[in-house]
């Protein structure tokens, strides 16, 4: 895609709805027909737009999405009830707090009850509506971040009554290794919840993130609940071909430069160069989301060929070496930061990162072009 249909920005991710869409499909095959497939689209859709994101796997056919806490929540909400979408479920992971029970009533959201203060909370609200609240219970397997805590859990196992008019949709966990399938935390987990579970029959089940859903069927219950693979990574950033790529980032080149050898490049004059040479400035920096560790490291595809950052990456450009490029490919005025032959994977490997950094880290600068919506 050319940089001119994307106006004033001098960077544009072009994001594949359509492949999303396609991953989602691929989670959800993995899994019986008894299974729901559920999608993240917390932090902004990982970086991508949670709005065009939810609206397009809606339109698919999903029907349970996650955020992490009430802003995004509504936000969403709004959204897909402007489009006149089939009323999909939402719910926060963070729960929902003193101040924010009215509003979790009002916009129709569904909060994760993470310990016995939040259940209390929203039992005695939901006993003074005329219908009773739905809510996901968060049991802590494993993970020490989220959810009741094993005196909680026994507490909750003793005192069933504390359910009592909260509509509880799901008993959840979340995996601590599940990306490293032959970690034995896996099992130990899996055994922890079902233990769980057990007390709660008839209350359906989730433990499977995006790594878990790649796991056996032992681990998918009644829903299983994607993130990062639906955006096209692997959970572990290794390569597969179940997944397909969903965004590219093109960067506009700012201005071409001839430098001598021995110039030094960029802040601190980090890079030396050991012959003459062209150099790219490229409008793309930290502040767009280009991680600061990718200085020297990355490569850019320019036409057919491809060509290193050099120096330091700055607030709002980086440098090439162009030198060996065909002018040809250079009178194109972009470049491509994430393409087929430089993932996410590549990239944050590059950084010293994950993918999901990658991601959620991108800035507003960049204009989002969206295709196959």
């Amino acid at each position: 895609m050319s940089l001119s249909a994307t106006g004033h920005a001098d960077s544009c991710l072009s994001i594949d709805l359509g492949a999303i869409v396609s991953n989602w499909r691929t989670i959800d095959s993995l899994s019986s027909a008894a299974t729901i497939t559920a999608a993240m689209v917390k932090a902004n859709g990982y970086g991508l737009g949670a709005n065009k994101v939810a609206e397009a796997l809606a339109q698919a056919g999903c029907t349970e999405f996650f955020v992490a806490n009430l802003g995004e929540a509504i936000a969403l909400r709004q959204h897909l009830d402007g489009l006149g979408q089939n009323q999909p479920n939402i719910m926060t992971l963070h729960g929902c707090h003193l101040d924010q029970l009215d509003d979790h009533a009002a916009f129709r959201i569904t909060p994760v009850l993470n310990d016995l203060e939040q259940l209390s909370r929203w039992r005695m609200f939901s006993q003074r509506q005329s219908d009773r609240l739905p809510a996901l219970l968060h049991i802590d397997t494993g993970m020490t971040r989220l959810g009741f805590d094993t005196d909680q859990i026994d507490w909750l196992i003793e005192n069933k009554s504390a359910l009592d008019g909260v509509d509880c949709r799901y008993v959840m966990s979340h995996m601590v290794s599940a990306e490293i399938a032959d970690d034995p935390i896996n099992a130990r987990q899996l055994d922890a919840f079902n233990e769980v579970r057990q007390w709660f029959a008839g209350i359906p089940a989730s433990l499977a993130n995006s790594a878990g859903s790649m796991l056996s069927a032992a681990y998918h219950f009644q829903m299983t609940r994607p993130g990062i693979a639906l955006y096209g990574a692997h959970p572990a950033d290794l390569p597969t071909d179940r997944l397909t790529r969903v965004v590219t980032w093109q960067a506009r080149i700012v201005q071409l430069r001839h430098a001598k050898a021995g110039d030094r490049v960029g802040y601190g004059g980090t890079y030396l160069l050991g012959r003459d040479s062209r150099i790219a400035t490229v409008g793309v920096g930290y502040a767009d989301g280009y991680n600061r560790k990718l200085g020297g490291k990355a490569t850019v595809l320019i036409g057919t060929q491809t060509a290193p950052v050099i120096g330091r990456v700055s607030m709002d450009s980086i440098t090439v070496d162009v030198t060996d490029i065909d002018p040809a490919h250079l009178r194109h005025g972009s470049v491509e930061l994430l393409h087929d032959g430089y993932d996410l994977s590549r990239m944050a490997g590059d950084a010293d990162t994950i993918a999901y950094e990658i991601l959620t880290r991108l800035g507003t600068r960049p204009a989002r072009h969206y295709q196959n919506a």
